[in-house]
C-alpha cells in the first residue's frame, strides 16, 4: 500500500484540475490555483493561460516552491495555515515581490477532521476579490467532499486501514470486500472457490472481530467511523 501522503497529494492533485476543468472557463480573468500540500509545498499549479503559468514558473513559483512563512514570508497560504481557515493578501501586502501584482485568497483543505493541505487562487491585484472569497471556499469543499471522496485511491486506503484495525486475515479480507459489494453467500463462494459454509463461517469471525451482528452495521464500520 503507497503511503498515506502519497495517496492524499496524488487525489488532492487529480481533484483540482477535475474542479479547474470543470469551472475555469467560466472565470474570465486571469487567475492562478496554487494547490499546497499541508506544509505549503505547492503540489500543483493551475492557470488561465499556458503563458501565466510558465511566467510563475520563472519567477520561482511552481511545483516544489514552499509558500510557509518560513520560506516566502506573508502569502494567503501562510496566513491561512496559521489561521486554519480561509486567508486574503493583497498586492503589497506579500512579503515575497513574486506575489506584489496579485491578490490572493486561500483555503484550507480539511476532511475526517484533519487538514491535508490549501488552495490558493489568485487574480491581479486591479481586480476586487471580495466576490471570490465563498468561491474559493466551494471550491475546496467541492475538492474534498466530491472529488477527493470518490477518489479511487483514498477509498482503497481507507478500506486496507480499516482492515488492519480489526485485524482482518487476507482471507477475511477476501470475504469483507464481496461482502461489501452486497453479493450473497453463495456468490462469494463462487467467486473464491470455497464453500459456501467456509464464507459463512469467515463471515461469523469478521463480525466477531468487528463487533457487528448483521451487514448494516458491517458496511457502516468500514466507510464510516470507526466506534
Amino acid at each position: 500500500m503507497k503511503p498515506e501522503e502519497q495517496i492524499y497529494h496524488e487525489a488532492m492533485i487529480a481533484s483540482i484540475r477535475s474542479e479547474m476543468n470543470r469551472i475555469g472557463s467560466f472565470i474570465s480573468i486571469p487567475y492562478a490555483v496554487f494547490l499546497t500540500d499541508r506544509a505549503g509545498v505547492i503540489l500543483e499549479l493551475v492557470c488561465s493561460s499556458p503563458e501565466l503559468r510558465e511566467e510563475l514558473i520563472r519567477t520561482e513559483l511552481g511545483t516544489g516552491i514552499s509558500l510557509c512563512r518560513q520560506h516566502s514570508g506573508l502569502n494567503a497560504v501562510s496566513l491561512a495555515m496559521e489561521m486554519d481557515c480561509i486567508g486574503v493578501v493583497r498586492g503589497d501586502e506579500h512579503s515575497d515581490p513574486a506575489f506584489a501584482d496579485w491578490n490572493c485568497i486561500c483555503a484550507p483543505l480539511q476532511t475526517d477532521g484533519r487538514t491535508y493541505g490549501y488552495v490558493d487562487i489568485s487574480f491581479h491585484k486591479k481586480e476586487q476579490i471580495e466576490f471570490a472569497i465563498p468561491f474559493v471556499q466551494q471550491i475546496a469543499e467541492n475538492i474534498t467532499g466530491k472529488w477527493m471522496e470518490r477518489n479511487p485511491g483514498i477509498r482503497e486506503y481507507r478500506l486496507e486501514s480499516r482492515f488492519q484495525h480489526y485485524r482482518l486475515s487476507a482471507r477475511e479480507q477476501d470475504v469483507a470486500r464481496q461482502w461489501l459489494l452486497e453479493k450473497s453467500a453463495l456468490h462469494i463462494s463462487n467467486e473464491l472457490g470455497i464453500s459456501e459454509g467456509t464464507v459463512r463461517n469467515v463471515l461469523k469471525n469478521i463480525y466477531s472481530k468487528m463487533r457487528v451482528s448483521d451487514r448494516w452495521q458491517f458496511i457502516r464500520k468500514l466507510t464510516g467511523d470507526i466506534d
